[in-house]
């Protein structure tokens, strides 16, 4: 008993042009809607993170290091990278040690 291989006849291979359109396809709206642009409306965007630490720095005692990374959820060698791209900004950061020994970063004016 051995089993013959049937080759399809040539008539019964469909090509893709031959075969009818999908009825999965999305079909396009009836009525268009307004996009984001045509409404109008101000969308409250989040601050960026060098902004945050800017803002914590302008602060009246200025920030430490854990201060920064607690707000951004940052490492602290990223946050020190943030500091060096905010001084060639041409803001000035002044830099103070406590008595405890822990460093406290301020934004200065001027």
């Amino acid at each position: 008993m051995t089993a013959e291989k049937t080759e399809p006849k040539p008539e019964a291979i469909e090509t893709k042009a031959e075969m009818p359109p999908s009825r999965t396809g999305t079909a396009k709206p009836a009525v268009k809607q307004a996009s984001p642009s045509d409404t109008r409306q101000r969308v409250k965007t989040t601050p960026k993170k060098p902004d945050i630490i800017l803002k914590l720095l302008r602060r009246p005692n200025g920030a430490r290091i854990a201060d920064l990374q607690k707000a951004t959820g940052w490492q602290a060698h990223s946050i020190r990278a943030a500091l060096t791209g905010l001084r060639k900004k041409r803001i000035r950061i002044e830099l103070t040690r406590t008595a405890s020994g822990k460093t406290i970063y301020k934004a200065v004016e001027g």
